[in-house]
């Protein structure tokens, strides 16, 4: 990268700032990328637009996320206050980046395949968990994630960061309720859903085609997912109220993928 760069034009700063709402992110089709890990996957998996750098150290900018994955990117110039109108993000690292929202893939193509593992969220609304959630699917090999009502958009700033680009190799199911959940039972899939006083999950025979549901972080599953499947859960010590979505759902995720 050159650090004779132009400076971010009007238009981009206009789309920068409007990434923060999910209904126009998803009418540009574009999300905001922040973080190294997941600019450099955004651009391995050649979805990212171009990258805008902190005028006041662009060197080290470059030096940080000057890779293969992200050369192809134009780079351009933002003021300090830009930043500050479109992260939220308190120990800047002085990059930003823009990049295309993957197309939700049709549910019949997750029908493909003798093995499958896929992620299932009922309601889960805080991105962070939501985008962590995602990373572990990814690591761990789930074929993708399903986006139950109620659920917080994958392509949120701060899901984007959590997952570390996961968002940009794992599909996102979009828009799946009740009458798809059960589709996909007819289809093949058996259920499993993460909540308290279920089985062991280190003693669960999980079926090679399996869904993991993972609920609300304060109200845990809807009632109506309730009688869907095979209530599995992680044993924890007395005294523990719970543990975090994250945990539990990467936890049973590994079983069920044997990992």
């Amino acid at each position: 990268m050159s650090t004779k760069l132009m400076p971010v034009s009007r238009e981009k700063r206009r789309i920068l700032r409007s990434l923060g709402s999910r209904k126009i992110r998803h009418r540009r089709g574009l999300c905001l990328v922040e973080g190294e890990r997941a600019l450099v996957e955004a651009g391995r998996s050649g979805f990212l637009e171009y990258i805008v750098s902190r005028e006041d150290k662009p060197e080290s900018t470059f030096t940080n996320v000057e890779t293969e994955a992200t050369r192809k990117a134009p780079v351009f110039l933002g003021d300090e206050i830009l930043f500050r109108e479109v992260s939220d993000v308190v120990s800047q690292q002085g990059w930003l980046g823009v990049a295309r929202i993957p197309a939700s893939p049709g549910l019949s193509e997750a029908l493909h395949g003798e093995r499958k593992v896929l992620l299932y969220f009922d309601a889960v609304r805080d991105p962070g968990n939501a985008g962590a959630l995602i990373r572990s699917a990814w690591a761990l090999g789930a074929a993708g994630v399903i986006m139950g009502p109620g659920s917080v958009d994958p392509f949120a700033p701060k899901a984007v960061r959590a997952s570390a680009g996961g968002v940009f190799h794992l599909p996102c199911y979009e828009g799946v309720g009740e009458e798809d959940l059960r589709f996909l039972r007819e289809s093949g899939f058996f259920v499993y859903l993460a909540d308290k006083g279920g089985a062991p999950y280190r003693n669960v025979d999980f079926a090679p085609r399996s869904i993991l549901a993972v609920g609300n972080e304060g109200q845990g599953l809807s009632p109506w997912i309730a009688g869907q499947g095979e209530v599995v859960s992680v044993p924890i010590q007395d005294g523990v109220d719970s543990l975090n979505v994250v945990v539990a759902g990467s936890l049973i995720l590994a079983a069920m993928l044997g990992v």
